[in-house]
């Protein structure tokens, strides 16, 4: 059950004058902010520049996401050339192992000429030697 009272319109009408009459004084005395044009216009004013402020923050936040995605592009060139980097190390690897085998190769040819030398020089000293 509800003890609301039902007013008539002229009574709503007595109500609004009579709060436009004594507003000043009701809001005075319970401590309520009566607002100036020039405060309105200042409200407005801070709330345009808070607007602006989180327009602001947005493109940042999405100048922010474009440099990430900028950077782990750049990163990805990065790991690729390295890649490539490796590769070319893989075939000098693999020229500097055919270089070793060779210089195996001569190293051995050296000793063989330099021990045919020997025989050859030996054999003809000894037979020079005993055809006497």
């Amino acid at each position: 059950m509800s003890s609301a009272m039902k007013l008539t319109d002229e009574q709503l009408e007595q109500i609004a004058s009579y709060l436009e009459e004594n507003s000043e004084k009701l809001c005075s005395n319970n401590n309520l902010i009566h607002l100036r044009p020039y405060d309105l216009q200042i409200f407005e004013r801070i709330t345009r520049v808070e607007e602006e402020l989180r327009n602001q923050r947005e493109l940042i936040i999405k100048q922010n996401e474009t440099m990430q995605f900028g950077f782990s592009q750049i990163d990805k060139r990065f790991d690729d050339v390295n890649k490539r980097f490796e590769d070319v190390n893989k075939r000098f690897d693999d020229v500097n192992k055919r270089f070793d085998d060779v210089n195996k190769r001569f190293a051995m040819l050296t000793w063989i000429f330099g021990i045919g030398f020997t025989i050859i020089a030996t054999v003809i000293s000894l037979s020079s030697f005993f055809a006497k």
